[in-house]
């Protein structure tokens, strides 16, 4: 069979999504450190990000169509439901993850640590207002974790993949652990995917932290 190989970046949380599918697949994978900005890469993808699937003569870029071919195309559990309501949510899932969770999460992170490797503080108005543009994403997100173990049920699917990496990462800043530990649901749910073998099979950071209850 094909080789399938993902090109991405180490800390790159889209990637890591990738990786997650590829590992809930038990499929056999390799990864390749993408350089976006080189002509190699730009062959691969038009707009110069990761990640990139390639399979064979396939090649695939953005994280969902990844995903879904990953889950479509190999044996393994399925990471999509089957029902069109079902599949309806999680893409509503994915959607709202990626409008509205990621942005403020994303430059929440490099707030944070763009600053420390500067030498500097943190912009305080920054992150306070990164952090309140959470409140509403991640009120939403606790509700749907009190109704069932996972985004869309019973069942880890592409909508938990989406959102493990983010919330993982972000967790090392104390904003974001505040966050979680005033969320019991979310935090559960943290516990719940970080044991997941998958998680230990593809996780670029050397160690979880842990936030505390309320």
């Amino acid at each position: 069979m094909a080789e399938v190989v993902i090109h991405s970046r180490l800390l790159s949380p889209y990637g890591w999504t990738s990786q997650l599918v590829a590992a809930e697949k038990g499929i056999d994978y390799r990864v390749a450190e993408a350089v976006p900005a080189s002509p190699e890469h730009r062959a691969l993808h038009p707009f110069a990000k990761v990640p990139v699937l390639e399979h064979g003569e396939v090649v695939i870029f953005e994280t969902l169509a990844i995903c879904h071919y990953l889950d479509r195309r190999f044996p393994g559990p399925a990471l999509q439901p089957v029902d069109c309501l079902g599949q309806a949510r999680m893409l509503s899932w994915i959607s709202a993850y990626n409008a509205y969770v990621f942005p403020p999460l994303n430059l929440l992170v490099k707030e944070r640590y763009a600053a420390s490797f500067r030498g500097e503080e943190p912009d305080a108005e920054a992150i306070a207002n990164l952090t309140a543009a959470l409140d509403l994403p991640m009120a939403t997100i606790e509700t749907a974790l009190e109704r069932h173990s996972f985004l869309v049920g019973e069942h880890f699917t592409l909508a938990d993949a989406f959102l493990l990496p983010m919330l993982h990462i972000a967790a090392f800043g104390p904003e974001f652990s505040e966050a979680l530990a005033a969320r019991p649901a979310a935090r559960a749910w943290l516990g719940r995917v970080r044991a997941r073998p998958s998680f230990a099979a593809t996780n670029p950071l050397p160690a979880c932290p842990a936030p505390q209850a309320a």
